[in-house]
């Protein structure tokens, strides 16, 4: 073989991975990347309990993305901006429908809670509620999940907390969801 042709051959290939590794060259938006994060964060009277962490999206969840995003027409899902938490020892599972043991009284009924969006961000945004305890002594706290209505409806993602909390009447539990897509 040609040594000309095996040098030039071998330069070409070393600059095309120079040029491909170039950090400005790469792309966050590799389709073969794309997904739908959340992750959630609880504070109790503004201190953090457990670090944030990653929780289980429904199946349910997934195909109203799907459906929202392939076919407008059948995209039927009003916003995932509901807030629940509960007492209840069920493991997280992709297939829940609702809530286990969902907290429905006490300051701590499912509400609609605060969209934000993430600064300095693309494809990002937050869901957060700010609950009072009120009435109940001890009460215990060990769940939550982002629905899409008042009652009922589609659960988006749950979680079960690290360690429960246990809250007396006036204490604030503050539910911070995530939710990002790349």
């Amino acid at each position: 073989m040609n040594k000309n042709f095996v040098i030039a051959i071998l330069s070409i290939t070393l600059m095309a991975a120079l040029i491909y590794s170039f950090p400005g060259i790469q792309t966050s938006k590799d389709s073969s990347q794309l997904g739908v994060h959340s992750s959630v964060c609880i504070y109790k009277n503004n201190e953090l309990i457990a670090p944030c962490s990653h929780n289980t999206m429904m199946n349910a969840s997934l195909n109203a993305t799907r459906d929202c995003l392939g076919k407008a027409a059948a995209c039927s899902a009003a916003a995932y901006d509901y807030i629940a938490v509960g007492n209840s020892s069920t493991a997280e599972n992709d297939d829940l429908a609702a809530l286990p043991a969902e907290i429905t009284d006490s300051g701590l009924a499912r509400a609609q809670g605060t969209y934000g969006l993430i600064p300095q961000s693309i494809g990002n945004w937050s869901i957060s509620k700010v609950f009072t305890s009120s009435g109940a002594v001890n009460l215990i706290v060990n769940t939550t999940a982002l629905l899409n209505a008042s009652s009922t409806g589609t659960m988006f993602a749950g979680k079960n907390f690290a360690s429960s909390v246990t809250l007396q009447s006036g204490d604030q539990l503050n539910v911070t969801w995530y939710i990002w897509v790349s």
